[in-house]
């Protein structure tokens, strides 16, 4: 049953908080004197106790549209957030702003975490961040009940679409793991980046009910929207650097760690000033390349896609797609970094059709067919030695590269099948591939704090930081941990804390380890089967939906129409105009003529009238290959063909077939 937010509760304020304090608020913590376009509509829904949707575009407010709500609710807001960066960058800003926050994920020890709980359950927070995994874990499930919940954000909403660019498969856990709570909270969803098949499975999938559906369009009139086609994809960055340093900052996004390391020292060699950002870093350098960044030290940050996500630097004038990104929201996403303030800045998207093919071949590798899926599903259990109608009941380790020996598939596309089988639910991924330590202590909590006590020696002071890192749990199972942060907690060298740990386990018995060197955590959720209990369609369901993004990103890249247009539409709006200022529309008057003239829309109509092939098209219409291309992308722009959904490769008329011949 809905609940009525208007009417008194135990876990709400006596008189619902109105726009008035709205504005208080966000004048008092935020400094700002008025809401932006959209976020007014969306607080004042959130407040009304409406289920809202929230799509504003990067640099568009969106966390202001619940962070002040939560100000002024006298329960928690629970913000559901995907990345580990995002929840520490906005806990950071509302502790500094004074308001109450914390985050839980990946980073804390279990005591670090039940700690925080605690804290949420004794009204110590306004705002608790957490990933979507965490919901599911036994200390949440025990302890949330009692938590005093006022609202649910799920931020990057998109993550709960299959359609969607970043799907998450516990992001479609969500409502179900909140409603175990047995509250009803109110619910707000947002998103930067989502078509209409997005929007449609978010509202369904949370079980919003009649949302306020609050979108200001995605028209950013001060970006120069831009593609090269280049084969020399490094003089034509350099030449782009140097011109775009002269503005001000920015960012060149790569597809690989390699290629960020190479590019971040071609620039430096050529006077610029830049530095890496990728996964591969620690936690530690990865934060202060950010803030070096954003506080002007040096001009460029060169990274993988795993930098931006909720930063905030208005002044950036320039970001350079060195690599395609496989979709159009990640690319609009990613560019909209570039002249948050207002400002003209220049989204650059450097080209070569060569790339496309590459993207395309990562794709196939990372979601094997069916017939791999299924080899692998029998890999894995012979390697469990699980028999037909028996449960695994523990996760064990497994070694991808003996799943890769078994099944004869390289261990690349292990990982990813792995991967596959964890989204599709039939397997339960708790560690991927990665150095760790399992730690398990054989004493009691009492006995082991006796141990600690009994001296202030090195080994006691080790074996206190190693309880807290490992927390109450792994007095019950083992508890593992990731070797890299655990040699940068005690600062000691691989071999020093092997020694150390050996010591406590064979000599004083304290404890057991065990050490994971390229094995996965895994737990087979279902007794084992004969076969795989799914079907091709859901096997290679979403990788067919990438491969369509993927060439909706090519037509982007090959547009002879208007880019902000094209992008516009994609994204659902209508009778959009040319933006007049991308690098199609300057070249319009010379370029358009050759697409568009003696073009016989009848015929193509004709044809269009079921998914047809370039190759099947070009004979047909008695063109060249490269015509009909040029053909399409400038009628897909225009709104009147689209990618088969069945075959990407393939294209169908998008409106109903006109009477008459008409030639344009």
């Amino acid at each position: 049953m809905k609940r009525d937010h208007q009417t008194e509760t135990s876990s709400d304020v006596r008189t619902p908080p109105g726009p008035e304090q709205a504005v208080a608020n966000l004048r008092k913590y935020w400094g700002f004197e008025n809401f932006r376009n959209g976020q007014e509509r969306a607080v004042h829904a959130v407040l009304e106790g409406r289920d809202t949707l929230v799509l504003l575009p990067t640099g568009g407010g969106k966390s202001l549209c619940y962070q002040v709500p939560a100000t002024l609710f006298e329960g928690l807001t629970l913000v559901i957030s995907p990345l580990v960066s995002l929840m520490q960058d906005q806990v950071e800003q509302l502790s500094k702003a004074g308001i109450r926050a914390t985050f839980i994920n990946s980073t804390l020890s279990s005591f670090e975490v039940e700690q925080r709980l605690l804290n949420a359950r004794n009204g110590m927070y306004k705002l608790l961040y957490l990933s979507p995994e965490r919901l599911h874990s036994t200390l949440w499930l025990n302890m949330a009940r009692d938590l005093n919940l006022s609202m649910v954000a799920v931020d990057e909403a998109h993550c709960v679409s299959q359609w969607g660019h970043d799907f998450r498969p516990h992001y479609r856990e969500i409502r179900k793991q909140i409603d175990l709570l047995e509250q009803n909270p109110r619910w707000i969803a947002l998103t930067a980046t989502a078509t209409p098949e997005v929007r449609e499975d978010i509202i369904k999938n949370l079980e919003l009910e009649n949302p306020e559906v609050v979108a200001s369009g995605f028209q950013r009139p001060n970006l120069q929207w831009w593609v090269t086609p280049t084969e020399q994809k490094r003089k034509t960055l350099l030449r782009a650097v140097a011109k775009g340093v002269q503005k001000g900052s920015g960012i060149v996004y790569a597809g690989t760690r390699l290629e960020c390391e190479k590019i971040s020292s071609l620039l430096n060699h050529h006077g610029v000033r830049a530095r890496t950002y990728h996964a591969g870093l620690s936690g530690e350098e990865r934060q202060g390349v950010q803030q070096a960044w954003l506080e002007g030290v040096f001009p460029v940050v060169v990274a993988t896609n795993a930098f931006g996500m909720g930063i905030d630097k208005p002044d950036c004038r320039f970001v350079i797609h060195y690599d395609m990104p496989y979709t159009l929201e990640a690319y609009y996403q990613e560019a909209g970094r570039a002249g948050r303030d207002g400002n003209e800045a220049f989204p650059l998207l450097l080209y070569r059709p060569s790339d496309v093919r590459g993207l395309r071949s990562r794709l196939l590798k990372s979601y094997p067919a069916y017939k791999q899926l299924t080899s692998l599903y029998r890999v894995l259990c012979d390697e469990l030695e699980l028999a037909v109608g028996s449960l695994q009941v523990e996760a064990e380790p497994v070694s991808v590269a003996s799943l890769s020996r078994r099944s004869t598939m390289d261990e690349s596309v292990v990982r990813a099948g792995l991967k596959v089988l964890e989204r599709l639910e039939i397997l339960e991924l708790v560690r991927e591939a990665e150095p760790s330590v399992g730690i398990h202590f054989t004493v009691g909590r009492d006995t082991l704090q006796e141990r600690v006590d009994a001296s202030g020696d090195l080994k006691s002071r080790f074996l206190d930081q190693l309880h807290r890192l490992c927390g109450p749990e792994a007095f019950q199972k083992i508890h593992y941990l990731n070797l890299d942060r655990l040699l940068e907690k005690t600062g000691m060298t691989r071999s020093e804390l092997m020694k150390a740990i050996r010591v406590l386990s064979d000599y004083d018995r304290i404890l057991t380890a065990h050490w994971m060197e390229g094995e996965s955590l895994i737990r087979v959720l279902e007794p084992r089967s004969t076969r795989l209990q799914v079907s091709r369609e859901e096997v290679e369901g979403y990788r067919n939906i990438l491969l369509k993004k993927l060439e909706q990103m090519k037509l982007y890249a090959e547009t002879t129409t208007c880019r902000e247009r094209f992008l516009r539409i994609y994204f659902g709006e209508h009778s959009v105009e040319p933006c007049g200022h991308c690098d199609r529309c300057r070249s319009r008057a010379s370029e358009e003529p050759a697409v568009s003239d003696r073009i016989d829309l009848e015929a193509l109509q004709q044809l269009l009238s079921e998914p047809v092939s370039l190759s099947e098209l070009a004979p047909a219409m008695g063109w060249k290959r490269e015509r009909v291309r040029q053909v399409l992308t400038y009628l897909i722009g225009e709104d009147q063909v689209k990618a088969s959904e069945e075959d990407p490769t393939r294209y169908i008329w998008k409106r109903p077939r006109r009477s008459g011949k008409n030639n344009s």
